[in-house]
């Protein structure tokens, strides 16, 4: 399949229910949801284009004018924010990868020190523990759709890690105040 551009990626998963409630839950990544909680602006004062929320209140934004590929940032409700990934399909490529992706931001010391196969076991455990419903065919079903084969969960893991690690200078999320969210 051809890639695509942002927004008919954004398009397709608006579109189809079954796209819509996968990335909704348990991704986290509600197309229907664009409006932030608050302005923000980046220190490189790059656009910051919604272009969906998460349950808690949080937001994912491409960076940039439009046309080309554009990285994105998710900003959590808790003043936290990050570069997640180099494009949309990057990011969406991590969600159908490792749905519980967002337990990766947020691991202990001794958790970081962990071989990332056994991490990446422990956290999927955790995860199908939190969520037994979760049906893994739904998981490869949404990928196919958007013609997305994503590469394996280690290197989603290194791949998000080497993002998240660029996120500072220029991809530091301020409020208007001009008070910057902390990285992740």
């Amino acid at each position: 399949m051809a890639e695509v551009d942002d927004f008919a990626l954004l398009a397709r998963i608006a579109s189809d229910e079954t796209l819509l409630r996968y990335f909704e839950w348990p991704c986290d990544f509600d197309v229907t949801r664009r409006e932030p909680v608050e302005r923000l602006h980046l220190s490189s004062d790059a656009v910051l284009e919604p272009v969906a929320g998460c349950g808690s209140g949080g937001t994912y934004f491409l960076i940039g004018d439009r046309g080309g590929t554009r990285p994105v940032i998710y900003t959590n409700s808790e003043g936290q924010g990050g570069l997640i990934a180099d494009s949309l399909r990057e990011a969406l490529e991590l969600m159908a990868g490792i749905p519980f992706w967002m337990e990766c931001l947020h691991l202990s010391p001794a958790e970081l020190a962990r071989p990332e196969t056994d991490l990446l076991k422990k956290l999927e455990l955790d995860f199908h523990e939190d969520l037994p419903e979760f049906d893994p065919a739904h998981q490869r079903a949404a990928a196919a759709a958007l013609g997305i084969t994503p590469p394996s969960p280690t290197r989603l893991l290194r791949r998000l890690r080497e993002r998240v690690a660029r996120t500072r200078p220029d991809f530091i999320v301020h409020t208007t105040d001009g008070w910057p969210y902390d990285s992740f």
